[in-house]
């Protein structure tokens, strides 16, 4: 719940902002890039603690094995994906690729500022004191 309040909803709330701008600036096709923009951003920061919670609870030993092979894998996913919307003669000759990359760069950058304002306010106990009776 905290991810989905702290993180995921004011990103989509940027998100809305970037294509109201892009809506004004380029048109139908700046608000389509804005929207595929920032729904990217949220899936590919959203999925690492939806995938990544259980595993760390049930087998913690495994949480970097498992972390750094679905980041590769997001990564690859991507890749393909960004080479999808951007072919001129496929899907990306209905975005706009200026408002696609800058809703990109805002989202990111708001959902990294909102992801360390929720870290420095969470309570997390730093170490665990001794009993102090024998």
């Amino acid at each position: 719940m905290s991810l989905l309040r702290h993180s995921v909803l004011p990103a989509l709330g940027v998100t809305l902002v970037c294509a109201v701008v892009a809506a004004f600036v380029v048109g139908a096709q700046g608000v389509g890039g804005a929207l595929v923009g920032g729904v990217m951003v949220c899936v590919f920061f959203a999925s690492s603690p939806i995938v990544l919670g259980p595993i760390s609870k049930v087998s913690p030993h495994l949480s970097l094995a498992v972390a750094m092979t679905f980041f590769l894998t997001k990564i690859i996913a991507l890749v393909a994906l960004m080479t999808v919307l951007l072919d001129p003669e496929g899907l990306g000759r209905h975005l706009d690729r200026k408002a696609l990359g800058v809703t990109v760069i805002v989202t990111t950058l708001a959902w990294t500022f909102l992801r360390v304002l929720a870290s420095t306010r969470e309570r997390v106990p730093l170490y665990d004191l001794r009993d102090t009776q024998p």
